[in-house]
């Protein structure tokens, strides 16, 4: 990997609850990759600001790698920014949000990359269908960041960290198991136990009897609006890797591919549907050794697992990429931006603006005002979103109020 020269663009919030992204960029520095945090460079440079700042740093470091990692629902940049890029440099993304948020964005910004980074398993057939390379990649753990070995006391029968009522369907996996006769602690910003440490959710997974992994998706985000569909969906989450690596026993609600991870049966268990969830929280609280016995092989799996650990696995992926990049001949691709595309990327303009008024960078704010000018179509469901984020913020109470409105005039 001599020649590999490696530029990750992301936004890196440090430490958090979930350190996903700051192990992966934390690694991937050490092996030689430089940073461009992009929201902190935007708000200085705005919109061309921005992307001439960034051509200019790849040619200066002679960088031939990019790896974008969005975060969750941005728009910052044009799909056309990275097919310029693409034309001397080996174009990465980084899908999160895939599950949720395939027909609205991740489809039309892999237009413009040469392979995209998969959170599961089932999308690369999808990105296959459109003629986009892509692969799943799971390596954002450090084992450094959990204890050594799970507690012989669980004091804890059944519990789980995560949202609740945002996501799909895992209020009611939880409701269910409460009306059944099974206590569930809940941990998270709309659960009892509120939010927690790093360090408490360490010690919950290990003092966790069944440590719940719920892979319901959002119910509704700023790009989905009224759309349902989505809510078909299971996304693979944080907790099944990292209650593993504490020694934690995971009983997973299944997402296909699950069995291509751990060994269900004899190192997690999965359910598919409530009674099935009830019948093994109760089969497993009976059999303490068969369930410490599966959770000591799970420990094991993610320890030795080079795809989970991120030191291995980015060494690996820059291995990877490296090779592709090298047998990379390149030809323009031919982009399509739908009108939900463009509809989503003039509206997200609003975000950028707010924050331009706030820090009185006016030419910033009007160039974006220009974008939504070339395209005047907005999505009405979002601009409810930003009134209740930007704007009604500087007032609770009556963001309370008008929140509640403005979700049943959305429903």
């Amino acid at each position: 990997m001599e020649n590999l020269k490696v530029l990750i663009i992301a936004h890196v919030a440090g430490g958090g609850y979930v350190r996903t992204t700051d192990n992966f960029v934390r690694t991937a520095g050490g092996l030689g990759a430089l940073f461009i945090n992009h929201t902190e460079v935007y708000r200085e440079r705005g919109f061309r600001g921005t992307k001439e700042y960034i051509e200019g740093f790849i040619g200066d470091n002679k960088v031939n790698c990019v790896i974008y990692m969005p975060s969750t629902f941005e728009f910052y940049f044009d799909v056309g920014f990275f097919e310029h890029i693409r034309k001397t440099c080996f174009t990465v993304m980084v899908a999160g949000e895939i599950e949720t948020d395939y027909e609205s964005r991740t489809a039309y910004y892999a237009q413009a990359m040469d392979l995209v980074l998969l959170p599961n398993f089932t999308s690369v057939a999808a990105l296959g269908q459109i003629g986009v390379d892509s692969m799943p990649y799971w390596g954002w753990y450090s084992p450094d960041n959990y204890a050594s070995s799970a507690p012989s006391t669980k004091t804890i029968d059944v519990s789980f960290l995560g949202q609740l009522k945002e996501k799909h369907g895992r209020q009611a996996l939880i409701n269910h198991l409460v009306s059944d006769g099974i206590k569930v602690e809940t941990f998270g910003p709309d659960s009892p136990g509120g939010v927690i440490t790093q360090e408490d959710k360490i010690r919950i997974y290990k003092e966790t009897k069944i440590n719940l992994n719920l892979a319901g998706v959002n119910r509704k985000t700023r790009l989905t609006g009224s759309r349902g569909i989505h809510r078909r969906a299971k996304q693979f989450k944080t907790n099944l890797f990292e209650a593993a690596f504490c020694g934690g026993f995971v009983l997973s609600e299944y997402v296909p591919g699950t069995e291509n991870l751990f060994e269900i049966g004899k190192e997690i268990d999965v359910f598919r549907d409530k009674p099935e969830l009830s019948r093994k929280v109760k089969y497993y609280l009976s059999h303490d050794e068969e369930r410490e016995a599966m959770a000591a092989s799970a420990r094991v799996r993610a320890l030795k697992e080079r795809k989970f650990n991120v030191a291995n696995a980015v060494s690996d992926l820059f291995e990877t990429l490296d090779g592709l990049r090298k047998k990379k001949k390149y030809e323009p691709s031919a982009i399509y931006l739908d009108p939900e595309f463009l509809t989503n990327y003039t509206t997200y303009r609003l975000w950028p603006i707010a924050g331009f008024i706030k820090s009185g960078k006016w030419m910033h704010a009007l160039e974006e005002l220009k974008i939504i000018a070339g395209r005047p179509i907005l999505d009405l469901y979002q601009i409810r979103i930003f009134l209740i984020e930007e704007i009604l913020d500087k007032f609770p109470a009556v963001k309370t109020l008008m929140k509640k409105i403005f979700e049943r005039s959305g429903k």
